[in-house]
């Protein structure tokens, strides 16, 4: 090498001691890959996520020395990310070899987890008011630890948490953990765990004052209340008060606030409700299709409250290839809860069907409420109703005119009423009329209609529905032929046995036209596969009859379908034969609605 002079010779080295730690940029990382075996799912979740050489292996500056040093801490850490789970005595068989692809590395690790580590005492003091609430009990019955099971600490975190979520749902906001220990005998190789929480006292919901308030009078917010001031906070009860609020229509906005730092002395603690109104008037449009109906549009304005007292209004017109009708709703608020009500009808339909003609004017009162049996809460609504209708059926023609009181009940239970995996629904009716007394025919009828549905497997779902309908007329001496459609039972179409058209399975004349009958009977089973995010396939299979006598023969339907939930809810594709009809006919079905 030349000499060069003394000032550039210097120049030159401290160029190469400044290029010298960069000279990893012009060579490749090393490269590992780790195998773990002998434990999966969670557990290998967590050894990789304490596994250093696990989160360095795609590191730009990873080498040879790295991968070493790595390595060797590693049974270390496979020890500690086991622990959690209860086990103590893990031990980790490792191997660290060169691979033939050039700065190759692979590392195994053959976990043996050994004997779990057993629960052998767990105490939890509950001190404080809560001591005495049943809740908290039910909530030590189901712990996530069990004495003689393994200790996993994350069972042991995840009930510290749910203490003191139960505490803060259920008013005792001043709760705390004062002491959770886990004591270790490493000589009986056992644990012992304590956990103590002082819950203090509880609090109360104190008044409700609502801020910009103009449309509508404080008694008619009161109804909306699932609590009264003075009871114990629950946050459940909070949380419903608000989703009334909120699915009452009346409001576009609602921020429900407990203010804690105007808690009075007796533990009250103030509720601020801030509502922000709806605009008064609603107004909606909708277009649709289905095969019983053909194509259908409808248009509705609802007056949201036309006084202080929450009175609505409701008109609807709807219009479709075989009805025709419009209907105007007046809604009154009554009593002191969201549940009770009354709702003045009136409405006209013309309906034209290949079974009947039909021309109907109603006008009816309700009288809505909740009633609680068995524990349960069933919607009862009871009112009377006036019908006028003129009608041809078959060889049937008439123009009946029928005071009929009525009292039905609903029960509806389900995760989700638009794509229910989970669920039911229970309806039942019964009306009637008597000749002379306002009506021009007697009957007595009622009818049961249920849906059940539950998820089978991961993607799957079984959906039954039964459908049960009696009408009696002998000990009335009512003429069935006096009975207007509207009244009389038929089957068949989308929602009753597919593969039959709507309406058009029944009792018939002689000229084979359909008169409807006088008792129904439709059952049905379904299957339905989720495929894709918003896809289903579905199989079914229908049964029923419309008839005068039970001991009638029953019609069969079967078939495919598809199901997407589309953003304007769910649509039903369903091709079905008619499995009691010589040929065994096919009939497309496509309904849009939810389950429930």
């Amino acid at each position: 090498m030349p000499c060069l002079p003394k000032p550039a010779y210097f120049q030159f080295w401290i160029l190469v001691l400044f290029l010298l730690p960069m000279s990893h940029c012009l060579y490749a990382a090393d490269k590992i890959q780790i195998q773990i075996e002998g434990v999966k799912g969670e557990m290998l979740d967590n050894v990789r996520a304490y596994l250093s050489l696990e989160q360095q292996k795609n590191h730009p500056q990873l080498s040879a020395s790295r991968i070493h040093n790595l390595h060797n801490r590693a049974p270390e850490e496979i020890q500690q990310a086991l622990q959690p789970f209860g086990y103590y005595r893990v031990k980790v068989t490792s191997d660290l070899k060169s691979t033939p692809d050039p700065s190759g590395w692979q590392a195994r690790y053959i976990i043996k987890l050994g004997e779990p580590l057993k629960l052998k005492t767990l105490e939890i003091h509950i001190d404080g008011e809560a001591n005495k609430d049943n809740v908290f009990q039910q909530l030590l019955h189901n712990f996530p630890l069990k004495v003689g099971e393994v200790l996993n600490q994350l069972q042991y975190e995840k009930g510290q948490r749910n203490l003191l979520q139960l505490a803060e749902e259920r008013g005792y906001f001043d709760a705390q953990l004062t002491q959770h220990e886990i004591h270790f005998d490493e000589q009986a190789y056992t644990a012992e765990v304590i956990l103590k929480l002082d819950s203090h006292q509880r609090y109360r919901f104190g008044e409700v004052k609502f801020q910009n308030n103009e449309e509508l009078k404080e008694s008619i917010l009161q109804r909306f209340l699932t609590f009264k001031p003075g009871d114990f906070y629950t946050g459940n009860a909070l949380l419903a008060f608000k989703s009334a609020l909120t699915n009452s229509d009346y409001f576009a906005k609602v921020d429900v606030e407990m203010e804690r730092a105007a808690t009075t002395p007796d533990l009250q603690v103030p509720i601020k409700v801030t509502l922000e109104p709806h605009k008064r008037n609603r107004y909606a449009f909708g277009i649709g299709y289905g095969t019983d109906t053909g194509v259908r549009g409808s248009a509705e304005w609802k007056r949201r409250y036309i006084n202080r007292y929450g009175h609505q209004f409701t008109t609807k017109i709807e219009l479709s290839e075989i009805r025709q009708s419009a209907t105007a709703r007046y809604l009154i608020p009554i009593g002191k809860t969201i549940d009770n009500f009354l709702t003045i009808t009136a409405g006209y339909r013309d309906e034209n069907t290949n079974t009947s003609d039909s021309e109907l004017l109603l006008l009816g009162i309700g009288k809505h409420q909740t009633r609680t049996l068995l524990r349960r809460k069933l919607e009862e609504v009871i009112g009377i109703e006036y019908r006028d209708e003129r009608f041809t059926v078959g060889s049937d023609s008439g123009h009946a005119r029928l005071l009929m009181p009525y009292i039905n009940w609903s029960y509806v239970k389900a995760d989700n009423r638009i794509y229910t995996w989970r669920g039911h629904k229970i309806e039942l009716g019964v009306r009637g009329a008597l000749d002379n007394m306002g009506s021009n025919v007697s009957f007595l009828q009622t009818r049961l209609n249920t849906i059940f549905i539950r998820q089978l497997g991961a993607k799957g779902r079984i959906i039954a529905r039964g459908e049960l309908g009696y009408t009696s007329m002998d000990l009335l001496d009512g003429e069935f032929s006096h009975l207007p459609p509207s009244i009389r039972f038929f089957a068949g179409g989308d929602r009753s046995i597919r593969g039959y058209d709507y309406q058009a399975v029944g009792p018939k004349n002689q000229e084979g036209q359909v008169l409807g009958g006088k008792n129904l009977l439709v059952g049905s089973l379904e299957y339905e596969q989720k495929i894709l995010d918003k896809w289903s396939l579905a199989v079914f299979y229908d049964i029923g009859n419309a008839f005068n006598d039970f001991s009638e023969p029953l019609k069969h339907g079967a078939g495919i379908g598809v199901r997407w939930q589309s953003p304007v809810g769910l649509i039903r594709v369903d091709l079905a034969t008619a499995l009691s009809e010589d040929g065994y006919p096919l009939r497309l079905h496509i309904t849009v609605g939810p389950d429930l």
